[in-house]
């Protein structure tokens, strides 16, 4: 079994060129189109990091002021996109995503991070008020590039699939998210895959205006040919599913 599946490897990483190097799709919604993804200009895509951390309820405003005071160490060391805080979908949570240019950089930034006695200090002051904390490392699909809202305010939401294993880089997949961009119901930002964590999972974020334009949109995009018919392709390949509605921290890029 071992030896088969290290057989497998060289294929799936021929086959992840391969997606990585097809030309982009052109779409109506604007998400998408004929240019190159953000990349660390060699042709690789971006890394991303998500991390989220589960505070202790006590101590939820105690970290948020320490990370306010102290966050811009963090950020000179590397580029955040988004911080935010978790309205709904798990409370006393934040979810942070980083960008990085390669493997090696974030390689990097770790040392730096561990090496700067006034970030590791922050941590010192940071640690007792969390519980616990996840991380997962996310390359953008072959389709997908990250942007920013058109409008700043309003409201984030992180949704994420588990799918079976090779169904996010199928057609059926791509063609479900993208024809609900294209109904522009909100506004698409980005849709990546683990690298590492848990695997064969899909994460997406989104912006609203308002929650209400959110469930109104919904409920008219359900009853779209397109997305109904790209909804049933897609759906034997979907194991599980989360959604939680994030508003951005005062120092968070993405506002």
């Amino acid at each position: 079994m071992r030896v088969t599946m290290l057989r497998q490897v060289p294929s799936r990483l021929q086959f992840l060129r391969g997606q990585l190097q097809r030309p982009l799709p052109v779409c109506r919604s604007g998400f998408c189109s004929s240019a190159a993804l953000r990349s660390s200009g060699d042709g690789q895509p971006k890394l991303y990091e998500l991390r989220t951390y589960h505070v202790k309820p006590a101590l939820f405003w105690e970290f948020m002021e320490i990370l306010e005071e102290k966050v811009h160490l963090r950020m000179d060391m590397s580029r955040m996109v988004g911080f935010w805080r978790v309205d709904m979908g798990g409370l006393n949570q934040v979810v942070h995503l980083w960008e990085y240019d390669d493997f090696a950089h974030r390689t990097a930034v770790a040392r730096t991070r561990s090496a700067h006695t006034g970030w590791m200090s922050t941590l010192n002051k940071l640690l007792p008020t969390v519980e616990h904390q996840d991380n997962a490392l996310l390359l953008p699909l072959p389709w997908s590039q990250l942007k920013y809202p058109d409008t700043p305010g309003g409201w984030y939401e992180l949704r994420s699939y588990r799918l079976t294993p090779g169904a996010h880089l199928q057609e059926p997949f791509r063609r479900t998210i993208q024809a609900r961009a294209a109904f522009k119901y909100a506004e698409l930002l980005g849709v990546w895959s683990s690298e590492f964590g848990e695997l064969n999972r899909v994460y997406m974020l989104w912006h609203h205006k308002d929650l209400d334009q959110r469930m109104l949109g919904r409920a008219k995009a359900a009853q779209d040919p397109a997305i109904v018919a790209a909804s049933r392709e897609s759906a034997p390949t979907l194991v599980h599913q989360w959604s939680k509605i994030l508003l951005p921290s005062s120092f968070s890029p993405m506002q």
